[in-house]
């Protein structure tokens, strides 16, 4: 990692020509522009720019057959409209006046319903008018800043418009989620530039409101994922983001910059003063001569996504290529956790062995590795949702106002209950599993780090009733479950005492060593961990 400072550029700095951005826009790039022209390539192939917003570096460098896209819908309707209507929205700027009467009025029109030249108008003059030039919308989707008392706003700029309107003739547009628009554009070496919601850094930042989807921290860490694909794809990115701790975890292993840069939405004059970084990725370096590894079998995708902290579901691919360069029928998989890589060596066509010392990772395994044909009727799924046996209200009398409701913990109980009854083995543990599953769904972010709901995002996981949480997982866990032809076997114990007798590959992922104590996790694992007590070596290593 690199860190540099630097001062705010001066605007002089900037290239003589330049086809001036179409709006104002908080997080915009503009004062960057210098830092941002010197680390782009000397040569690429397309410019992809998935989170355009106010697009300036893109309006500066006006590239040839872009890719430009957002999430907002409204926003993307501005740039088709100005690349195909451009006098039409011209004219209808021209019937614009900056009054209030006229901001609010306007303000209270659903621009879908608006012929698309007239609803990029008014999302203009909205922008030109408003306090700040914020662009902020509720929960519905609907426009909420207020009018901004500018005395003589430039609501109409013919020759940007029409500059802008050449340029977006020459480039595709889309309105899509920036990972699809990366998938179907991204190619090797191709120059992507990326502009993220921001990390908020003080307790007053609102950086989420730009569409009525937030981007919350787990998506910035998804993000991190894409970026490492571009990366080894062979793709030049440039990201940018507030200087925020986690996007030094996320990108210190690449070049980052801070720089000094001014808010103009602040009204404190101190908090005013902030600090921007660029992560510069080049392509990832490769030989001339590479082995190519052959793909993974499409049963790996049945294998339910789990928030399980430390999965290698995204690294199954990377994992495989080294794998299959030995010859081996039988893989271990020493410290199993979710199950996943055990699972892509079963649909590899491999016997697998699996092992960990937390009996919930150990059920996980049993449902989807060792079991090759067991699954559950959702009828009887919903009998298991009855109370039909007598409880030990174990994890409503002990984790009472800790993960879940009340009634949660008493169905918990129930469904322990009557899955302890289960006679076969196989079928107990997809039971098992579709609860413990169900446990990581309906917490917030799906962690036990901490106790109450104070991450409820109102996201469908949490909305979801407990019971139709535990039948979706049902129908995914049977959905998983194959035959390969093999045995395998999933072991719950101390890794040092599975019997490796018969020879084959080891893959041996252990836990991640915490810097500091994470004390609320003992609860979370004697909660986990009650839960399903009724009843040749390839090493992994994580670098913190």
């Amino acid at each position: 990692m690199i860190l540099a400072k630097m001062t705010h550029p001066k605007q002089n700095d900037l290239p003589p020509r330049m086809t001036r951005p179409l709006l104002k826009w908080a997080g915009g790039k503009t004062q960057l522009l210098p830092e941002l022209l010197a680390k782009m390539p000397k040569r690429y192939g397309k410019y992809i720019e998935p989170f355009i917003g106010g697009g300036a570096l893109f309006f500066a460098l006006q590239p040839e057959g872009a890719v430009i896209a957002d999430s907002n819908p409204e926003l993307i309707n501005l740039y088709q409209s100005v690349a195909d209507s451009v006098e039409d929205v011209i004219d209808k700027l021209k019937t614009c006046s900056n009054t209030e009467d006229a901001f609010y009025a306007l303000r209270e029109l659903d621009w879908k319903l608006m012929a698309p030249p007239d609803a990029a108008a008014r999302t203009i003059f909205l922008n030109r008018t408003c306090f700040n030039g914020l662009y902020r919308v509720n929960k519905s989707g609907g426009f909420n800043v207020p009018f901004g008392r500018y005395k003589n706003p430039k609501i109409l700029d013919e020759d940007a418009l029409r500059a802008a309107s050449q340029l977006l003739q020459r480039t595709t547009i889309v309105q899509g989620d920036y990972k699809n628009v990366l998938a179907q554009h991204a190619q090797p070496g191709d120059f992507v530039f990326l502009d993220p919601p921001y990390l908020p850094v003080s307790k007053y930042a609102d950086f989420k409101r730009y569409t009525k989807e937030q981007f919350y921290e787990e998506d910035h860490r998804d993000l991190a994922s894409e970026v490492e694909r571009l990366h080894d794809r062979g793709c030049h990115v440039i990201l940018t983001n507030s200087n925020h701790p986690l996007v030094h975890e996320l990108f210190g292993h690449h070049k980052i910059e801070v720089i000094q840069t001014k808010r103009h939405i602040s009204s404190n004059a101190e908090s005013r003063k902030g600090e921007d970084v660029i992560v510069s990725i080049p392509p990832k370096a490769r030989l001339n001569l590479k082995m190519v590894p052959p793909p993974l079998d499409d049963q790996v995708a049945n294998y339910p996504s789990t928030r399980y902290m430390g999965s290698k579901a995204k690294l199954l691919s990377e994992i495989w290529g080294v794998a299959s360069q030995f010859k081996f029928q039988t893989a271990v998989d020493l410290f199993a956790g979710s199950g996943v890589v055990g699972y892509m060596f079963k649909a590899q066509g491999k016997s697998v062995i699996t092992n960990d010392y937390m009996h919930f990772s150990s059920v996980f395994s049993k449902a989807m590795v060792e079991n090759n044909s067991e699954v559950i009727d959702l009828d009887f799924a919903r009998e298991l949702l009855l109370p039909k046996h007598k409880t030990d209200r174990f994890v409503e009398a002990t984790f009472q106002g800790l993960y879940f409701t009340d009634e949660e913990n008493q169905l918990i109980d129930v469904l322990r209950a009557n899955i302890a009854k289960i006679k076969n083995s196989h079928q107990r543990s997809v039971a098992m599993a579709a609860l413990i599953r169900t446990c990581f769904k309906k917490r917030p972010r799906g962690i036990f780090t901490y106790v109450g709901h104070r991450y409820d995002d109102g996201r469908k996981d949490l909305s979801m009733s407990f019971a139709d949480q535990f039948l979706d997982a049902i129908k995914a866990i049977n959905k998983a479950v194959f035959d390969n032809g093999m045995q395998h076997k999933a072991l719950h114990g101390d890794a040092m005492s599975v019997d490796l007798a018969e020879p084959g590959l080891v893959y041996i992922d252990p836990r991640t060593t915490h810097r500091y104590p994470i004390t609320s996790m003992c609860a979370a694992i004697t909660l986990l961990k009650v839960l399903p007590e009724t009843g040749k070596v390839l090493r992994y290593r994580h670098t913190p």
